[in-house]
């Protein structure tokens, strides 16, 4: 029944590719505007004969409009020992439609998924190698694979990205077993879906939807995107099955199947840790030891072998190699904390860019895994376990303000992980600046970052003197001739605190306008971000994390130099934040100083596109600001 619906399939799709003209002039012209790919047909046929039983058949045409456009190819297939690549081809069409090169499945090119940092890895892909001699063209591309896991049945994305439009995209689920089947839409308003869905078997198309335009400062793309999830209830991972429909009843077959057994340790470890932490005076001071240990006695290394991409490299193991990746180094620090009484859970995660394990639809989803110890009566600490030299109870960026699920053995949980304030968020900066008649300076600097910029910074630390000088000449470019006469810095890990102490000079910083010397009054933000105008605002404004800047900055001028004009002071309050601005004229032995205080907060939220233009006034206020000047001239001028 599969080969005869499959060939009959693969030969309709052919047939339709020589009735239908893929040259570009065929294009509607509206599917052209903004885009830089035209996906002409996107199919996807799942056929699930059983719960580890698997095909899935993919029929793609594509038309490249620009270099950018290359991305929509997709003109790929992962596999394994458990995934099999059936059939692939791909042929290209130039712009007229007039075939160029044709691939067959031999021609396609292979190697590992995962380059550095990986140890074993049995997960390949095979991708489409071609490179275009211009633009436009076309790439109409077939794939058929089976695989023996029903976890991960792909999503139907009619609109895949920004700048590509779609003619006709397509997604059917056939289910002979008839093996209950869950999905979700997302955000399908607006479009021209049809689907049928019936009997556990669903079907999808939309046609002619337009390129979207990137707009600045808009929520996640996977938010506001077209989307039906898709999962069974029954299902197999490499061969376990597997029965859920919620997170609970998800939850606790992945510990009963991927984490359980795995904590067994070596007498000689616990003996080890226990010395370790035996004057230790509360749980907490224990487990800032033992995750000392584990930073200071592993390293990062990825283990991908057949379910290792989702099971945790057995603990005892991990203490023998000293080395493991998210899931084992996890898994070995909650085993180290266990020996000691201590709970801590498994969590799964989407690390990177702020994405969530969806709480709505339970299916297998996360990239990443981090430790969550229970505190009674407080807020969970939260052990990032790959990286050998961030603080305990610190996430950044990469993991902060996102729901995450606890695998325990009483079942799932989905939590969220710490978010970073507007207040945590800050940056700070003092500066003692002294200034010189030719408008170049010597100055003490002192920055201290903590919450997420604490993050971004800290690593600088580890790096040589000559990448951390080179990063202080690109990012303060606005001095000329910058020479970094000392640097060091203070990382105090409790406090969570990052500071940059430099003393630093310049050949020119103000600019010379006849005897006056212009002097911006911001000396390491100056200008900052701009917000274009944009009258046909379509998304919301999203600000993921609120920030706060305070600046204090004294300086000096020349000897007998005095201000002739200086901006006046500022405030200004929205709902979107703050920004605050004064100076002050003083005198210090003989030497006329001026004195700057700027402080900024931009606040996390989400407002409807009619407050654009309060946004973007705000935040040219800011720019404004950061590019006010003082005046100064030699006091015997006439």
């Amino acid at each position: 029944m599969r080969k005869l619906f499959i060939v009959c399939f693969l030969g309709i799709f052919s047939s339709l590719l020589s009735q239908e003209n893929i040259k570009i002039i065929d294009i509607d012209p509206e599917m052209l505007v903004n885009a830089n790919a035209v996906v002409r047909a996107h199919n996807v046929v799942i056929e699930i004969d059983d719960i580890d039983d698997v095909e899935i058949t993919t029929t793609r045409i594509v038309t490249v409009l620009n270099e950018a456009g290359e991305k929509y190819i997709d003109a790929f297939e992962n596999f394994d020992e458990g995934r099999s690549i059936l059939d692939q081809e791909a042929i290209i069409y130039d712009g007229n439609g007039r075939e160029i090169k044709k691939f067959k499945k031999r021609h396609f090119t292979s190697q590992s998924n995962f380059q550095d940092f990986v140890l074993f890895s049995d997960n390949q892909v095979s991708y489409l190698n071609f490179t275009p001699r211009g633009y436009p063209y076309t790439v109409s591309y077939k794939s058929r694979i089976r695989t023996n896991t029903s976890i991960f049945l792909p999503d139907w994305w009619p609109l895949e990205g920004y700048k590509v439009s779609v003619e006709n995209s397509s997604y059917e689920l056939k289910n002979e077993k008839n093996i209950p089947v869950r999905y979700s839409e997302r955000n399908l308003e607006g479009l021209e879906v049809i689907s049928s869905n019936s009997n556990n078997e669903l079907k999808y198309s939309a046609k002619n939807i337009p390129a979207r335009n990137y707009e600045d400062y808009s929520p996640a793309f996977e938010g506001l995107a077209p989307r039906v999830m898709v999962a069974l209830e029954e299902y197999s991972l490499e061969g376990i099955e597997g029965r859920a429909k919620d997170w609970k009843s998800f939850g606790k077959w992945q510990y009963e199947n991927l984490v359980a057994g795995t904590g067994e340790l070596s007498d000689e470890i616990v003996r080890t840790i226990t010395e370790l932490t035996k004057n230790a005076q509360t749980t907490e001071e224990k487990a800032r030891i033992i995750y000392k240990y584990v930073q200071e006695n592993t390293r990062y290394i990825a283990v991908m072998l057949g379910i290792g991409g989702w099971k945790p490299y057995p603990a005892a193991e991990v203490d023998r190699l000293g080395y493991g990746d998210c899931k084992g180094l996890s898994n070995f620090t909650k085993a180290l904390l266990a020996s000691q009484g201590i709970e801590a859970d498994y969590t799964v995660i989407y690390g990177g860019p702020k994405r969530d394990i969806d709480p709505g639809f339970t299916k297998m989803q996360g990239n990443h895994v981090v430790l969550s110890l229970p505190q009674e009566g407080k807020e969970d600490i939260w052990l990032e376990c790959t990286n050998q030299d961030i603080p305990f109870n610190y996430l950044g960026d990469s993991t902060d303000d996102r729901y995450a699920l606890k695998i325990r053995p009483t079942g799932g949980e989905i939590v969220r992980t710490p978010k970073y304030s507007a207040d945590d968020n800050l940056k700070s900066v003092n500066a003692e600046v002294m200034l010189n008649e030719t408008g170049g300076f010597s100055a003490e600097i002192h920055r201290t970052s903590s919450g997420v910029p604490y993050g971004n910074i800290y690593p600088i630390e580890l790096q040589k003197k000559e990448v951390q000088e080179n990063y202080y000449r690109e990012n303060w470019g606005h001095f000329q001739n910058i020479t970094i006469e000392e640097l060091n810095y203070t990382n105090d890990k409790r406090k969570i605190e990052f500071t940059e102490n430099l003393k630093i000079k310049a050949d020119r910083f103000c600019r010379l306008a006849g005897n006056r010397l212009l002097l911006p009054l911001s000396f390491l933000e100056v200008g900052g971000m701009q917000v274009d105008k944009d009258t046909d605002r379509k998304n919301n404004i999203k600000i993921n994390r609120g920030k706060t800047f305070k600046d204090s900055y004294t300086y000096t001028l020349p000897e007998s130099y005095e201000v002739e004009a200086l901006p006046e002071n500022r405030e200004i309050e929205t709902e979107f934040g703050l920004i605050s601005f004064s100076t002050e004229v003083l005198e210090k032995e003989g030497r006329v100083q001026i004195a700057v205080e700027k402080y900024l907060q931009i606040l996390d939220g989400e407002w409807t596109p009619d407050k654009f233009e309060d946004f973007r006034s705000f935040i040219n206020e800011i720019h404004k600001i950061n590019n006010q000047k003082a005046v100064i001239v030699p006091t015997s001028k006439t």
